[in-house]
């Protein structure tokens, strides 16, 4: 499983965010031309629409390279632990676009990313293991997992984090973006599916042999 972004030397990766800046620039400059032009200055609204859906292809880089963000997988980010607590954040639309394969069509798409939360998982438990003497508790929360899918992972449904799902409203079309992109039509994601899930180290770990029996079933061929 391969994010071609960061397969880019780092110079292709500024070439590639300058090129992705200079876009967004010209579009809001021709949208703020064509609202004064048309005195219709509601177009103004399309700008931080704009901005919310190229935030990932600026965040996430930069986020890989400070280490605020730790790529396990292309859809498994986590943030880094704090008070034993580690966030985790499945992929964007920026990881679908560079990891996704035009050949993957249909279902196979969500079984592919299913794939990249398992390997992702499986490499969490493995660095924690060898690194952690204390406990560490995961969390995050999620539209694509559903708790049956959770428990094969570790985790567990907790009461809701009120503050992600207001974070994903306010993303809600850049989501709905990504989950169009993924399954190829557009798709408009159900809030009432949004879900977070908990579980500690211990418990993902005791789940190692499933993961390793749903890494094998998922596997691309």
């Amino acid at each position: 499983m391969k994010h071609r972004f960061f397969q880019k030397s780092e110079s292709e990766q500024k070439k590639t965010l300058l090129f992705l800046g200079g876009l967004l620039f010209l579009f809001c400059v021709i949208v703020v031309l064509a609202a004064y032009l048309t005195e219709i200055y509601l177009l103004g609204g399309l700008i931080p629409i704009a901005i919310l859906i190229a935030a990932p292809f600026f965040d996430l880089p930069s986020g890989k390279k400070s280490g605020s963000f730790i790529y396990y997988s292309p859809f498994l980010i986590t943030e880094p632990k704090k008070d034993g607590l580690v966030i985790f954040h499945g992929g964007t639309l920026f990881d679908y676009y560079y990891t996704l394969s035009p050949d993957i069509e249909g279902r196979e798409r969500i079984r592919y990313v299913l794939y990249g939360y398992v390997l992702g998982f499986l490499r969490f438990i493995s660095e924690h293991e060898k690194s952690d003497s204390d406990n560490v508790t995961i969390r995050g929360t999620s539209y694509i997992i559903n708790p049956r899918t959770a428990s094969r992972f570790g985790l567990r449904p907790v009461r809701k984090d009120f503050l992600q799902i207001l974070i994903l409203l306010l993303n809600y079309i850049p989501i709905t973006l990504s989950n169009s992109f993924l399954k190829q039509k557009l798709s408009f994601p159900k809030i009432s599916n949004v879900q977070t899930y908990e579980g500690n180290l211990e418990q993902l770990a005791a789940q190692k042999d499933e993961l390793l029996l749903l890494k094998r079933r998922l596997q691309p061929d």
